[in-house]
């Protein structure tokens, strides 16, 4: 199981990912998580499991997704440690034991 350790600008919180979950991320209430980050849009991105790991998919947004500081152009893959910014809102990628909210 992955975890994504999520930085917005009220909160600092863990979410598990399973294997061949989906999660869409943005500003929208409605997102499986909801981001508070003024530069994402209301459905942003998307991290998706493939079975054998994850991808992080730019879902359209105005302002982009990076990865590791690089624009995502449709979809890339996720690997531990990478660090994705959703509009300002940053988020790690871990999928090593020990990735704690502090990490």
């Amino acid at each position: 199981m992955a975890k994504l350790i999520v930085r917005d600008v009220e909160h600092t919180f863990l979410v598990d990912v399973e294997p061949e979950e989906r999660l869409v991320l943005g500003r929208s209430h409605d997102c499986d998580l909801p981001v508070v980050a003024q530069r994402a849009s209301r459905r942003h991105a998307e991290v998706r499991g493939t079975g054998n790991g994850h991808l992080i998919v730019d879902l359209g947004s105005t302002n982009g997704t990076l990865l590791n500081g690089v624009p995502v152009p449709a979809e890339a893959p996720l690997r531990d440690g990478d660090v994705i910014d959703v509009g300002g809102c940053t988020i790690l990628y871990r999928t090593s034991p020990g990735g704690s909210v502090g990490a």
